[in-house]
This record gives C-alpha cells, sequence and structure tokens, in this order.
C-alpha cells in the first residue's frame, strides 16, 4: 500500500498565493493525486490565484481519481450534505472534500493516505473518520523537519499566507513554533 498525498484547493491556493508551489510539490513527495472535483476546483481558481496556471495537473498528480459508480456517488452525496452540510442549491460545495474523503475511506489502495486542507470543518470531519490531516502549518512543520526551509523561512513564508488575505488555521507566532 502506497501512502498517497491529497491536498485541497485551498491549501494549494494559499502556496500559489504566494508563490511557493515548488515548496507544496516536495511537501508531496512525488506521491500527490487529487479527485476530480478538486481538479475542477484548481482550475476554477487560477482566475484569482495567478500562479495556479503553473500548475500542471497531470503532472503534479496524475489523471484525477473520477468516481463512475453510481454507488460511489451516492454515497460522496450523503457525505457532502449530512457531514458538511451541501445543499442541492450548490452541487459542487464541498464537493472536493467529500470526493476525497470518500476515497480515503473506502478504496483500500489509499488507505493510510493523507488529506491536506486549510478548511477546518473538513480537517475535522477527516479526523472523526480516522483520517491523517495536514494543515498549512504541518506542511510548513514537515518541510523544516526534512530540511526544505528553514525556521525562518517557514515563517516567513506563513506570514505571507495571512498577509495575502489566505486562511491558515494555526498561524505561528514566530519562527520557533515551526522548528
Amino acid at each position: 500500500m502506497a501512502l498517497h498525498w491529497f491536498p485541497d484547493n485551498s491549501l494549494i491556493c494559499n502556496f500559489a498565493a504566494v508563490d511557493e508551489l515548488d515548496l507544496l510539490r516536495a511537501s508531496l513527495h512525488g506521491a500527490g493525486r487529487v479527485v476530480e472535483a478538486v481538479a475542477f476546483e484548481i482550475e476554477r481558481s487560477t482566475a484569482h490565484v495567478p500562479n495556479l496556471a503553473r500548475l500542471d495537473l497531470h503532472d503534479w498528480f496524475g489523471p484525477a481519481i473520477e468516481f463512475r459508480d453510481v454507488v460511489d456517488q451516492l454515497q460522496i452525496e450523503a457525505v457532502r450534505t449530512a457531514r458538511f452540510g451541501g445543499g442541492d442549491e450548490k452541487p459542487l460545495e464541498h464537493l472536493g472534500e467529500s470526493q476525497t474523503l470518500h476515497l480515503l475511506r473506502t478504496r483500500a489502495e489509499f488507505a493510510g493516505s493523507v488529506w491536506m486542507s486549510e478548511d477546518g470543518g473538513s480537517l475535522r470531519v477527516a479526523g472523526r473518520m480516522g483520517i491523517v490531516t495536514r494543515d498549512t502549518r504541518a506542511v510548513l512543520e514537515e518541510l523544516v523537519a526534512f530540511g526544505e526551509v528553514t525556521a525562518q523561512r517557514a515563517y516567513t513564508i506563513a506570514v505571507a499566507i495571512e498577509q495575502a488575505d489566505r486562511p491558515i488555521l494555526r498561524m505561528p507566532t514566530s519562527s520557533r513554533d515551526l522548528s
């Protein structure tokens, strides 16, 4: 069983907003994947986060994972509405999170894989499902631990993310928090 890293659009946009996509890519350890709804969200977000246009989805993640089975689709919709409060009037709302969490719970080949998000609700739901999670701060901490960046640079990136008006759930107070 291979470990895969599943970032959602919110986390990807955090790194893109401050022109640090290369660091995000390093944190995926060559094993990043996305589901079809997250791929769509990334493409749609290029209008608001121009650096996303540099991200080659297929090169980074391989083909987006699709859900053609009706049972999968019904279960994904149940997660979207029951766990995330998604409604019929906004059928794409929380679809990326729902598809990814469904995948990580139901497909043996992705067991133990990591959900990466800066959406507090999706991190809580994933945690309750027993799915390993990482937020932006955890990604920065791991980049420091693996020697990809210094703690000071990671802190500078976190501050830049916050100044770019992007969400960062657990903002470090200093570089010491990241080492």
